[in-house]
């Protein structure tokens, strides 16, 4: 008996949770698992073990003081109201074409295929458009048969449609009621207007249907609102094309610039000229002797051998030829003695040469050069010439400068000048050479050459 009242002791001293039902009742003990599908399980002070429902529990107080409340089930879904029964107020009339009528409540009118109506008994009835000759609403509206050989109605003449009116309000529930463009009508519960794939309502009878865009003229709403069919969009007027500008005075337009010339190459690293000119000279040959003394202006052939270091540098070799008369106290000596007297020039050297835009067609160039030359006079006899002296010595300095046009990469063509300050050093002729007292004497050339790869 003791173990017993210990037990109960111990026990009313742990904390113990509650369970609330729906009922109002409670079950207190320790709760094992709580769990929204299979409920709740809790034993019980006694020990014993109980499970209780999901559905029977309110909620749960655990002795922590959280509260657990019971999830509410999900409501059972609400089935859908049964279409309204057109069945009170005043009826429809739909008069027969053969004499009668039938009244109740006119479901669906369509020019196709007739009339459905709900009879006041509670029957369907459909009536084919030929046995219909008018529908007298019970809003007061009339629909009649559409045909060449209906007689005349001298009853009340037919209204346009007019736009929807208040109708009085029938005892029954509020309807929608969509018109066709042919004429007709039914009513029930429009439950969708879309303007791409028409209008699908409930009829009165619970059936559903569907109408194209094309078969409506307008759908009156049970709360007084109208959808009338949106006559299609007239095709826009294309605009005018506009007026051609007015005549401008003609103008000659100017010739159009010519094309840039093609930029030039050079093919070849190197270059060679031939030219032709005059010569002219000045100063002296020795003492007491002028160049003028000994040679008169004197024609030549020049030619020019180089190699291009870049487009712009080149060196090379120069050397020229000249003839012509000798000076006239010389001629006359000949004369006197029947010769026939010449005059004589020849200059070999090195040179270093520039040329400003290589590439173009017109291009300019200078050159500084050294080298050597010789002058003398022969005499021509009938069968034999004789040297009658030479003069042999170096040329200091040589100055040229030209410009060439180039007709392409491998001819150009171009004028030239130098001028040059030369030293005679020896002296030789029949007798003998001798050496000279230098003295200075210039040589000026001008002339025309052909130039290859310039």
């Amino acid at each position: 008996m003791i173990p017993v009242l210990v037990a109960a002791l111990l026990v009313s001293a742990t904390p113990l949770d509650t369970v609330f039902t729906v009922d109002g009742g409670r079950v207190v003990g320790s709760v094992l698992e709580e769990s929204p599908s299979t409920g709740v399980t809790i034993q019980t002070p006694d020990g014993a073990v109980r499970r209780i429902a999901a559905a029977q529990v309110a909620r749960v107080e655990f002795s922590d003081g959280t509260v657990s409340e019971a999830r509410p089930a999900a409501p059972a879904p609400v089935p859908p109201p049964p279409p309204a029964q057109h069945t009170a107020g005043p009826p429809d009339t739909v008069f027969l074409a053969g004499g009668g009528r039938a009244r109740g409540s006119v479901l669906e009118e369509d020019p196709r295929t007739g009339a459905k109506i709900r009879l006041l008994d509670g029957s369907l009835h459909t009536y084919a458009p030929e046995e219909i000759s008018r529908i007298e609403y019970a809003d007061g509206t009339v629909s009649r048969r559409k045909t060449a050989e209906a007689a005349p109605i001298t009853a009340a003449p037919p209204r346009p449609e007019p736009a929807p009116a208040a109708r009085a309000s029938p005892a029954e529930a509020p309807v929608d009621t969509v018109y066709f463009i042919g004429g007709g009508r039914v009513r029930g519960t429009v439950i969708e207007e879309s303007s791409a794939t028409g209008v699908r309502i409930r009829l009165l009878d619970g059936t559903l249907r569907t109408y194209s865009r094309e078969e409506l003229n307008r759908v009156e709403y049970a709360d007084g609102t109208v959808s009338r069919r949106k006559a299609p969009a007239a095709a826009p007027v294309p605009a005018p094309p506009p007026l051609p500008p007015p005549a401008q005075p003609a103008t000659i337009a100017p010739p159009p610039p010519p094309p840039p010339a093609a930029p030039r190459t050079q093919l070849v690293p190197f270059y060679l000229t031939l030219g032709a000119g005059a010569t002219w000279f000045g100063g002296d040959a020795e003492r007491n002797v002028q160049m003028q003394q000994l040679f008169a202006t004197q024609g030549h052939l020049s030619s020019e051998f180089g190699l291009r270091l870049s487009p712009a540098w080149a060196i090379g070799v120069y050397g020229d030829v000249g003839g012509g008369d000798v000076a006239a106290p010389i001629l006359t000596q000949c004369q006197t003695q029947g010769l026939d007297c010449i005059g004589t020039t020849r200059r070999f050297g090195f040179l270093i040469r520039h040329t400003w835009d290589p590439f173009s067609a017109t291009s300019k160039w200078i050159s500084l050069g050294t080298g050597w030359e010789a002058g003398g006079a022969s005499a021509a006899h009938a069968d034999r010439g004789t040297e009658l002296f030479t003069y042999s010595g170096r040329e200091r300095v040589r100055l040229g400068a030209g410009f060439d046009f180039r007709s392409n990469e491998v001819l150009g063509l171009g004028m030239y000048a130098s001028f040059a300050w030369g030293e005679y050093d020896e002296y030789k002729d029949s007798t003998g050479t001798y050496s000279l007292d230098r003295r200075t004497h210039t040589t000026g050339q001008v002339g025309i050459r052909l130039t290859l790869f310039p």
